[in-house]
């Protein structure tokens, strides 16, 4: 059984060096976490679950393409002037979408639905381009490339069905969101059997990298949205909130680099799946715990704690970060070990912060929000304590 060390300080494999990069693969990287962030903000207009899933399937979306348009850029590593003018149609497409999304709690109008069509073309686009980059076995790349194409199809079609048309008392056009975002998910999907072939593996060391720095961008994000909320006034409304931002950002960083940024792609189909989905998940807890706690620092007392019907944070995104870091951590270990029951007992106990702030007032939600960001970074000291441990 592999240990913390063994895992962790796996040799690099040759193959695509980070120098060959695409240009607009890390211009992508920054428009993407962008969108993250807008799209994350609609739950303060309405905190509700329903709000929260549809911002859960809003980020899957641009996830879902993030990793198609970066991956299928990788495996080629080229970078013509067709692919520099794609990849900004698609750019500028994101961030149309992300801005009819903070609107409201669905895409209000045929814009968001049209640029996501183009977002989605681009990429069916890009991955034909890319074809040969993928060795003899071209089946999945055709099979993207028919889902991407659906995607955008079923996307386009939003853009002709009026915001009144109901079905079983819900706007018929969430039905085409979430159709469109299911053949856009499945697409995605295909990249990992391809990906854990040996032809592809051997550049899997830097899209792990490219997984890695996404993270990398939201939690520095983080710090803009901070600035920009609190920055400019006279007085800082909220501190301890600031205080909790800023652990929060820390505890997310220190769980995942580098430990568990170093893990290789596995040669396990099942396995690679799973981390993708451990991922996916970390990067939207992340994104939505990041604004949730830099809305509440720019937040006067008198409107954060006043009570609504609407609903308010919880600690459920935090519960969220916890759980998918376990999540990676049993996946790298392949047993329960120090740092998996670190994890685990911390998710638990956010989750229970969680359920516990539902039916509280305001004032007593947001005092388990704060307290599950200092589970959070005690966790995150134990676990590298316990994980330094590991490799000495």
């Amino acid at each position: 059984m592999e240990s913390v060390s063994q895992v962790t300080k796996q040799p690099k494999k040759s193959g695509l060096k980070p120098a060959n990069i695409p240009w607009f693969v890390l211009f992508f990287d920054l428009v993407v976490v962008a969108a993250f962030s807008q799209t994350a903000k609609m739950y303060q207009a309405n905190p509700t679950w329903v709000t929260s899933a549809f911002v859960a399937g809003c980020i899957l979306l641009i996830y879902s393409i993030w990793a198609v348009t970066t991956i299928e850029s990788l495996v080629s590593a080229s970078e013509t002037w067709t692919h520099r003018l794609i990849g900004f149609a698609q750019m500028a497409a994101i961030v149309v979408s992300a801005i009819s999304l903070g609107h409201g709690q669905e895409l209000e109008d045929g814009w968001g639905f049209a640029a996501l069509s183009v977002a989605l073309g681009c990429s069916a686009v890009l991955t034909g381009l890319h074809r040969n980059a993928w060795g003899a076995n071209k089946s999945l790349t055709r099979r993207r490339v028919l889902l991407l194409t659906l995607a955008s199809l079923i996307f386009f079609s939003g853009t002709f069905i009026s915001p009144d048309v109901t079905l079983g008392g819900v706007e018929f056009l969430i039905y085409v969101f979430f159709a469109g975002t299911a053949a856009t998910v499945a697409g995605a999907l295909t990249l990992i059997p391809q990906l854990v072939e040996s032809s592809s593996r051997v550049r899997g060391h830097v899209i792990q990298e490219r997984f890695g720095l996404i993270l990398l961008i939201v939690l520095g994000d983080s710090f803009l949205l901070l600035l920009a909320s609190v920055g400019t006034g006279a007085t800082v409304p909220q501190p301890l909130f600031v205080v909790a931002s800023i652990l929060l950002v820390f505890a997310i960083w220190a769980m995942y680099f580098p430990s568990l940024a170093d893990t290789e792609i596995s040669t396990k189909l099942g396995r690679s799946y799973s981390r993708l989905g451990a991922h996916f998940v970390l990067v939207l807890s992340s994104t939505v715990a990041i604004v949730a706690c830099t809305w509440m620092a720019k937040t006067p007392s008198a409107d954060l704690f006043i009570i609504t019907d609407e609903g308010t944070w919880t600690a459920l995104p935090l519960s969220c970060i916890a759980a998918s870091i376990l999540w990676m951590t049993l996946l790298r270990d392949r047993r329960m070990s120090a740092p998996a029951v670190v994890h685990l007992v911390s998710a638990v106990v956010i989750f229970a912060m969680a359920l516990l702030g539902i039916p509280a007032d305001s004032m007593q939600s947001y005092g388990l929000l704060l307290a599950g960001v200092g589970v959070l970074a005690v966790e995150a000291l134990l676990a590298v304590l316990l994980t330094r441990k590991a490799i000495v």
